[in-house]
């Protein structure tokens, strides 16, 4: 059936229930059980400047030697301990802080204690060197720190995954997202023939110095937070290229390191080879790649998937959705970091949303279309999830697929239909981009952005997507009068809990004989109803039907003939006058009493206005907007809401 769009049609909204009075606060911590930034206060006595690794390690044991200087700025008044992190399974051999030799204790569980002869003071710089060996703990699955494999053509491997606390497995680490650690030399010598993928710029390799062994030397100097730092060492082929950004001459080095490449290579060289592609178009949306001056790459290993190590992602698989949702973490999680664990889904959720950008514009609108839909399916599953992470004990709640990714992707997509424009949206999350570069940034963080740009506030849609639990179950009506099509949507809450209401756009699509339409309005009531002004004769309304909002139906969609346009009280009535209306310029409002919240949105729910009432007459500009249909919302004043005529 041919797909039209009708570009003026009439919607009015009308009250029939209660809106939720519940509005969390975006502001508010709403953790319970979360982590501590830190396994010890006293790691909060100094902030990371620079890390120097020398390991020593092979590709068939996860046996570590070697030694991490960290240098340090102090910033307390003062500091009389030394405290860091690492794995009682790993033996340390000695210690030095500013090149003297001191004792290390074991003050609770991994938590490492030097003693200082003498306490240093806030703005002193000192250099702890921590020398160590040992087998770090062996573990199963995604989060473990440092792994042994062997791939299925029998290439031995060890690789690192950090995240979330188990960089102390094999690196005495201070393990804080908001330290990052403004630059870092990664030495690690192998037997000869083995090769190390690490982070940042592959300065050299020492052949000759060690018979028998090559030592790699990467550096990086942009800001990295210590889950993301990583090492991959297996006899690999290194596999390179160059991209071109769009528009400048400047290009950047991909490098990637494959094993097993004669049977590899062949299956899945287009996958790697689309990287360059990618970041180009990811540049284009987000703000150029934001290490591009070191380099991109991956290093392929058994992982069971992908870690976005800072320009250095491990993958486990060739699948190019992966392989588009770890290079995006570049920018959201890598570049900007969440302040906070509980705030997973800005690193995790926009991710898998790129997945949705990367089909839409390398394979189909289809494709992209199927992933919503699976994705939305997933976010279904839990009546009661929240996508902000209360227990951030684990990995288990933390990197919940169902809350924080799938459904943190379909709140991206709603916010995006929120936007004035697509433009806008994109501008938004540029501009979050630029603010908060090689830091961290916060759920408010990002709603002040898209407030500003988008023009309004958005802090209930935030308070409630974000912080509260489940989402809107729908039940639908609908009736057509003549030209006029009357969809009553009634919402009620999946989970007995907060928030009761949940505003948002519902995609609506108008069946007819003679094609299609859609609409999408804009629902902050729990029983709304709407009028369409469309003269095709209708057969059907489907709810969602491009997956564009996390919502559900909670029953079969039904005509009821009693709808219509009695229903709706008059433009003009006891409670107030708008006029003129059509207009050329703008809105007069009176008898309305002062301080009533007002919104303007256009045909698709898109809020283009926010005011409030004054004393007397209150204007509503409008000279600005394109020739159409809008609806202005009286928020509060039960059933006055009413059609805008822009001419």
């Amino acid at each position: 059936m041919n797909l039209r769009i009708i570009s003026s049609i009439l919607i009015i909204s009308f009250f029939t229930g209660a809106a939720s009075a519940y509005t969390p606060n975006p502001k508010k911590d709403h953790s319970k059980l979360q982590k501590t930034t830190l396994a010890s206060s006293q790691e909060d006595n100094y902030d990371v400047k620079y890390l120097r690794f020398n390991l020593q390690l092979t590709d068939t044991s996860v046996f570590v030697k070697g030694d991490v200087a960290t240098t340090a700025l102090v910033t307390a008044v003062t500091m009389s301990n030394y405290v860091f992190e690492l794995d009682t399974l790993m033996v340390i051999d000695s210690a030095k802080v500013n090149g003297t030799i001191l004792p290390v204790t074991v003050t609770s569980g991994y938590i490492r204690n030097i003693a200082l002869p003498t306490a240093l003071s806030a703005g002193s710089m000192f250099t702890a060197h921590i020398y160590y060996h040992g087998v770090p703990p062996v573990g199963g699955g995604f989060f473990n720190g440092l792994t042994h494999a062997v791939s299925s053509h029998g290439t031995h491997m060890i690789y690192t995954v950090s995240d979330p606390w188990v960089a102390q497995n094999w690196w005495p680490a201070k393990q804080s997202a908001t330290d990052k650690i403004d630059s870092m030399d990664m030495f690690i010598t192998v037997p000869r023939g083995v090769v190390d993928g690490s982070n940042g710029r592959l300065v050299n390799v020492d052949t000759s110095t060690t018979p028998g062994f090559w030592k790699y030397h990467w550096q990086t100097h942009y800001p990295i937070d210590y889950y993301l730092i990583s090492i991959a060492v297996a006899r690999y082929a290194e596999y390179k290229s160059y991209m071109h950004f769009s528009g400048s001459s400047d290009s950047m080095l991909v490098q990637n390191f494959l094993m097993d490449t004669a049977t590899f290579n062949p299956l899945y060289k287009a996958n790697f080879d689309s990287i360059g592609q990618i970041i180009d178009f990811y540049s284009s949306l987000f703000g150029r790649y934001p290490f591009w001056q070191e380099k991109y790459g991956v290093c392929y290993t058994n992982l069971g998937g992908g870690m976005e190590n800072q320009t250095m992602t491990t993958i486990g698989t060739p699948d190019i959705t992966v392989i588009a949702h770890e290079l995006m973490h570049q920018w959201f999680g890598d570049h900007v970091t969440y302040a906070r664990w509980g705030e997973m889904w800005l690193s995790e959720g926009f991710a898998t949303f790129s997945e949705e950008l990367y089909l839409a514009r390398f394979h189909s609108a289809a494709e992209a279309r199927t992933r919503r839909q699976s994705h939305l399916a997933s976010a279904l599953s839990p009546v009661c999830g929240q996508t902000f992470v209360t227990d951030t004990s684990g990995p288990t709640t933390l990197f919940n697929t169902a809350t924080v990714y799938n459904k943190g992707h379909l709140i991206v997509t709603m916010l995006r239909n929120l936007a004035p424009t697509d433009s806008q949206f994109f501008l938004s999350l540029r501009t979050y981009q630029q603010k908060y570069a090689f830091g961290n940034a916060t759920v408010a963080n990002l709603n002040s952005i898209v407030d500003s740009i988008y023009g309004y506030n958005l802090d209930s849609f935030f308070s409630q997507w974000i912080y509260g639990y489940g989402y809107p179950k729908y039940t639908v009506h609908w009736n057509q009068v003549g030209s006029s099509v009357y969809v009553k949507l009634v919402q009620t809450p999946s989970c007995i809990t907060h928030p009761t209401h949940f505003n948002t756009p519902v995609e609506l699509q108008l069946h007819s004989p003679y094609g299609d339409t859609i609409v999408m309005p804009y629902n902050t009531l729990d029983s709304e109803l709407f009028i369409f002004n469309w003269a095709d004769s209708m057969s059907n309304v489907v709810l969602n039907p491009n997956f564009m909002t996390i919502c559900r139906l909670n029953s079969p969609v039904t005509r009821d003939i009693t709808l219509g346009v009695k229903d709706f009280k008059p433009i003009i009535n006891t409670e107030g006058r708008i006029y003129p209306n059509p207009t050329h310029d703008f809105w007069q409002l009176e008898m309305v009493e002062p301080n009533t919240p007002l919104i303007v949105t256009d045909i698709k729910g898109n809020i283009v206005w926010k005011g409030i009432t004054i004393k007397g007459i209150t204007q509503i500009p409008g000279a600005n907007l394109p020739a159409g249909t809008y609806m202005l919302k009286f928020v509060g004043k039960n059933g006055w809401d009413v059609g805008l005529i822009k001419e």
